[in-house]
């Protein structure tokens, strides 16, 4: 994902308008940015697993094409294969933990692209972290109700500290 951020700063030519010290301390652009942020992600989803992980023609045969339509359809190596994409996911989003300002909200739903869609940002049935969904948490993030919304399926606990 660092390349993919990093490829919008070259395609963007935005670089030169980078802050020129934060530039200086780090080679890459994607750890300057300074602006409040909420991430808002799946561990993996369907279109992690169909563009990320397993590409068209990045496999043998079709060894990923049951598990790519539906997640139940994973052999137990493409599960582990998964939990390794999470792994990595969840230990890059540790950025996130040291910033006062910046929020996270990290389900293990297989839908990609939740929030256009009411039925997962704000429903009965939406995902929900420590009991909130993703519109409750990022609500009480931007409105500041509640500093430091990081809320993730992959912690044992989460971690909120209220204002």
């Amino acid at each position: 994902m660092r390349s993919v951020c990093d490829g919008v700063v070259h395609l963007q030519n935005v670089r030169k308008v980078l802050p020129k010290d934060c530039l200086a301390k780090t080679k890459d652009p994607t750890e300057s940015i300074s602006t409040p942020t909420f991430i808002l992600n799946s561990e993996y989803d369907s279109w992690q697993i169909g563009n990320v992980l397993a590409p068209n023609g990045s496999y043998p045969g079709e060894s990923w094409s049951s598990c790519k339509a539906d997640i139940r359809n994973c052999s137990s190596k493409q599960i582990d294969v998964l939990h390794g994409f999470r792994k990595e996911l969840v230990h890059d989003l540790k950025v996130a933990e040291g910033k006062s300002d910046w929020g996270l909200f990290v389900d293990s739903c297989f839908t990609h692209c939740q929030t256009p869609f009411n039925v997962s940002w704000h429903s009965p049935i939406s995902p929900r972290l420590g009991h909130k969904t993703i519109a409750e948490a990022v609500g009480d993030w931007y409105f500041g109700r509640s500093r430091g919304v990081k809320r993730s399926s992959a912690s044992i606990h989460v971690t909120e500290i209220s204002s």
